[in-house]
């Protein structure tokens, strides 16, 4: 693991580029050969969590306060993935605030450097008790920021809900190995279900390039949900994630693909 300490306009001078070092091995790879992309999104869950501890923002100091870190959304940029029994670098540092949100962006690179991944994600502190998003700005106050960076061009948007027509659906009842230490499931989780949504051959004939995802409510042990996948036209699929008891969303993934030649 290798920690970088980085100047930039932030209030603090605490550890602001994490950078750590993976082999793609077999239980990280799909059946393409590839990191598989809730493997990705696993990588970004823990770097995020590590760093944000580094820096006394981590889940046992926001539990002091009486809140905890969600993920709200994420949007992921994909030259290539590496491949199983490649090495490649994870790099991470918070990127500043929009709103309510703290940004956080991540960088995939191959030994020698080139960047593979580009992704930035936005993140909400929220009440223990009343399960609602805070502004608890003295703590951002104190936040290791770096801006001068970014690792895309634009934040990760807000997404509407698809209305197109449904190509498929299936239905899951969420189990004791989907939930976290949040008592809801965790995000990781739904990446996977909406990748679920798509066939093999599907799987097989493209790559995806761009993933964007709303995480939109709380999902628990024992909740029946309905994963919808729609054809958004242009090689964009987007996946639709819904609580039946309610009809609540959960969170809406859009996927942009690229036919292999």
């Amino acid at each position: 693991m290798t920690i970088q300490k980085q100047h930039g306009h932030t209030p603090t001078d605490g550890i602001r580029v994490l950078t750590r070092e993976f082999a793609v091995s077999s239980f990280h790879s799909d059946f393409t050969g590839h990191l598989s992309l809730n493997s990705l999104f696993h990588l970004f869950q823990e770097i995020a969590w590590e760093h944000a501890k580094l820096n006394q923002f981590g889940y046992e100091n926001l539990q002091e306060h009486g809140f905890f870190w969600v993920l709200s959304r994420v949007k992921v940029e994909i030259d290539q993935l590496p491949r199983w029994t490649e090495a490649f670098s994870l790099k991470t540092w918070p990127s500043g605030i929009e709103g309510p949100f703290a940004l956080r962006d991540f960088v995939v690179s191959d030994e020698r450097g080139k960047r593979l991944v580009n992704a930035t994600s936005s993140w909400l502190i929220v009440d223990v008790k009343s399960r609602r998003p805070q502004r608890p700005d003295v703590l951002f106050s104190r936040y290791p920021f770096r801006d001068v960076e970014r690792a895309t061009s634009v934040n990760a948007p807000r997404l509407p809900i698809p209305q197109e027509a449904v190509m498929r659906s299936y239905d899951i009842v969420t189990k004791i190995s989907d939930i976290d230490v949040n008592m809801h499931v965790n995000n990781t989780r739904y990446i996977e279900w909406a990748v679920n949504a798509f066939s093999q051959e599907e799987f097989k004939d493209f790559t995806v390039k761009k993933i964007d995802i709303n995480y939109l409510s709380e999902c628990f042990f024992g909740d029946n949900v309905t994963v919808q996948l729609i054809d958004l036209q242009n090689h964009e699929f987007g996946v639709l994630i819904t609580r039946k008891s309610d009809r609540k969303h959960l969170a809406v993934v859009r996927f942009l693909t690229e036919q292999k030649a």
